[in-house]
């Protein structure tokens, strides 16, 4: 059985689980390991079936909790080939996993692909994968996006978008002029319209695959679920199920009876032992 959680967005914290009977994986931890254990306890994910820790990328609203959950559960944290990750921890991580943008991978019950975002942190990644028979794609923290994202979220179930600003909001509000700009820059984030323009592509190609779609990476101060859904509207999704993750909130994931996806083709590297991720 597939099961998925959002287990906290925003601009504190991010982190998300996914399982696949007793194999599951979590994609960034931006809290203390005490919280991320509360908050899968809660929505009843047991840790010990942890295999992986992906890392995005090294902002600490993502990285801040990855180390001490490695270190505490023994996981390995799948970076970017060219991140240096020892720079921004204690150097305490004993295993990594270096993956290459753009080639595919494959362990157990899993399969994905790392793809490059667009942001303001070195070797920032998204990623596509497939757990048993659903395919979801995570795209956060990417001031633009590109045909590669539009082709890996034409072909997942699941869809995790940001959504972090409102145009108005940001402009309007209290920061100053350069972090506006770093916000609206195009290693920045994506607002409110560049996400509807990125569903409206998305969900009107026939090639659509998704039956759900999850907004997220909310801002604090430059955002509310009320302004993304006013801003964002119903239209732009063509009638698949839309949920806005609040700031902080917990989303346990909806349940899908998906067709068999299809990766998209490139490289292929299987990760079949631990020794093998262990050797990276």
């Amino acid at each position: 059985m597939f099961r998925y959680a959002v287990l906290g967005s925003g601009s504190s914290a991010n982190s998300y689980i996914f399982e696949y009977g007793n194999f599951s994986f979590i994609l960034d931890n931006g809290f203390s390991s005490r919280e991320i254990l509360r908050r899968m306890e809660k929505l009843s994910f047991n840790p010990d079936h942890l295999e992986f820790i992906f890392l995005s990328h090294i902002h600490s609203d993502h990285l801040k909790g990855v180390e001490s959950l490695c270190f505490e559960l023994d996981l390995p944290v799948v970076i970017h080939e060219n991140l240096d990750l020892d720079k921004y921890t204690k150097g305490e991580i004993n295993r990594k996993l270096s993956v290459t943008p753009g080639r595919e991978y494959t362990f157990r019950y899993l399969s994905f692909i790392p793809f490059e975002t667009h942001h303001d942190a070195p070797s920032s990644l998204g990623f596509y994968f497939r757990l048993g028979d659903i395919s979801f794609t995570v795209i956060t923290d990417t001031g633009k996006y590109d045909p590669s994202m539009i082709a890996y979220a034409e072909k997942s179930h699941i869809l995790f978008l940001e959504s972090n600003y409102s145009e108005e909001m940001l402009m309007t509000g209290k920061y100053p002029p350069y972090l506006k700009e770093r916000i609206r820059s195009d290693k920045g984030h994506l607002s409110n319209f560049q996400a509807a323009d990125f569903l409206k592509e998305v969900t009107g190609s026939e090639r659509c695959m998704i039956e759900q779609i999850y907004l997220c990476h909310l801002s604090k101060n430059n955002n509310s679920v009320e302004k993304v859904l006013s801003e964002i509207g119903k239209n732009c999704s063509n009638n698949i199920p839309l949920r806005v993750c609040d700031r902080g909130e917990s989303v346990s994931g909806i349940p899908l009876q998906a067709r068999r996806s299809t990766l998209v083709p490139g490289g292929s590297s299987s990760l079949s032992s631990y020794s093998e991720i262990s050797a990276f």
